[in-house]
């Protein structure tokens, strides 16, 4: 890809249930969309919501055998679930009811090729007293998916994530606290002439620290529909 070209992602056909108690966003759909930057046969999704992540980047990579979502929120798992069925994936990815602290624990430390996560961007504001939103609003839930992703991920093994520009300095300080080692950066846009809205980061569990690559932007409006 020459300067100043853009990366157009191709978005899956994929069937979706009628009714959604949690929605997913454009964050999700890239997270599971972006093309990955190596072969993996196993993947964990730490926070999955409504698994569309899970389910995009399994139909999109067809030797990525074995995968896990994950969620804290119970009817946030009944809709993967019925996602992943819909969607004839049920032998590739498996929905775990359990809090990212406890997944090491589940599956194994050190056992999975690849973790990716849509972890909460709002570190700053109003505590809310609703439960969800408490979720949403506590910034030391972004240091339980690192910490988490640190122990089930195998040695170098692979991390990918999305983040807020807001928040893209202190996630690289909770990262580096933990040697999950970013090495690329993606800026998404919604549309050309606009500010990006998100970040994506990649990186290697204990990986050398020699700076990261910036890679060409991706733009959500000019994303293909297989």
């Amino acid at each position: 890809m020459g300067n100043g070209e853009i990366l157009k992602v191709t978005i899956p056909k994929f069937a979706t249930p009628e009714k959604f108690d949690i929605k997913h966003t454009h964050a999700s759909v890239i997270l599971g969309a972006y093309p990955l930057a190596a072969k993996f046969e196993s993947a964990i999704e730490m926070g999955c919501g409504n698994g569309v992540s899970s389910v995009i980047m399994a139909l999109l990579n067809s030797d990525l055998l074995k995968m896990i979502a994950v969620d804290v929120d119970k009817q946030a798992c009944e809709n993967a679930l019925t996602f992943v069925k819909l969607n004839n994936l049920s032998k590739r990815i498996s929905v775990l009811n359990a809090d990212v602290l406890e997944v090491p624990k589940i599956v194994g430390y050190e056992s999975v090729d690849f973790v990716f996560f849509n972890p909460p961007f709002h570190v700053v504001g109003k505590v809310s007293e609703d439960k969800r939103r408490f979720l949403e609003r506590n910034e030391d839930v972004f240091e339980r998916f690192v910490l988490s992703t640190f122990k089930v991920l195998k040695n170098k093994g692979y991390f990918r994530m999305i983040t807020s520009p807001v928040n893209t300095l202190n996630n690289f300080d909770v990262l580096r606290k933990h040697n999950l080692t970013p090495k690329t950066l993606v800026p998404i846009y919604g549309k050309k002439g606009v500010d990006s809205k998100l970040i994506l980061i990649e990186g290697l569990k204990n990986g050398k620290e020699r700076g990261f690559k910036v890679k060409a932007p991706v733009f959500l409006d000019e994303m293909i529909l297989a």
